[in-house]
């Protein structure tokens, strides 16, 4: 019944963004052109590590929603996967390489006479948004690998005879 019960909760979830789009009125070649979009006008402000990023993003957040489920469900849960202590790392430094790379292109070719601070500021601010993704990525990872270790590590610390 448990299981049952989180399936209806994760169709609901998949669900209720479509059902928006299309009480909104949009139609489903209108809400994949908008998708697009917005996936084109994510590459350019945050620029090539985009891709990479976001699929350590796909990664975590499918993690996260197994652990959620597992939870809701009471189903035992796995051990952490290994591939998510390099996703964390992987997820900052991308972040931090799309930031300079931006920062780079941000100040390159311009020269002290022409430095416009409107210009010059919004290439700062379009490179700050891949540490932002990056360190929103990396958090959520460390928070699935620290929930793992804290029951771990409260069962440790009980006497043999109070451990489960």
């Amino acid at each position: 019944m448990r299981a049952s019960a989180v399936g209806a909760v994760l169709a609901l979830l998949l669900l209720t963004p479509l059902a928006t789009c299309l009480a909104l009125g949009f139609g489903p070649g209108e809400a994949v052109r908008a998708v697009a979009a917005g996936f084109v006008a994510a590459h350019h402000s945050v620029g090539w590590v985009l891709a990479p990023q976001l699929i350590l993003a796909i990664g975590v957040l499918a993690l996260l929603l197994e652990r959620l489920a597992q939870r809701a469900a009471g189903v035992p849960e796995r051990d952490t996967p290994r591939w998510l202590e390099p996703a964390v790392e992987s997820a900052l430094l991308l972040g931090m390489l799309g930031t300079i790379s931006g920062m780079v292109r941000g100040f390159a070719g311009i020269s002290p006479e022409d430095m416009e601070p409107g210009p010059l500021l919004h290439a700062l601010g379009t490179a700050l948004r891949s540490s932002f993704l990056g360190f929103g990525i990396a958090l959520v990872g460390v928070w699935i690998r620290d929930t793992d270790a804290v029951p771990a590590a409260v069962g440790a610390a009980l006497p043999a005879e109070a451990r489960p």
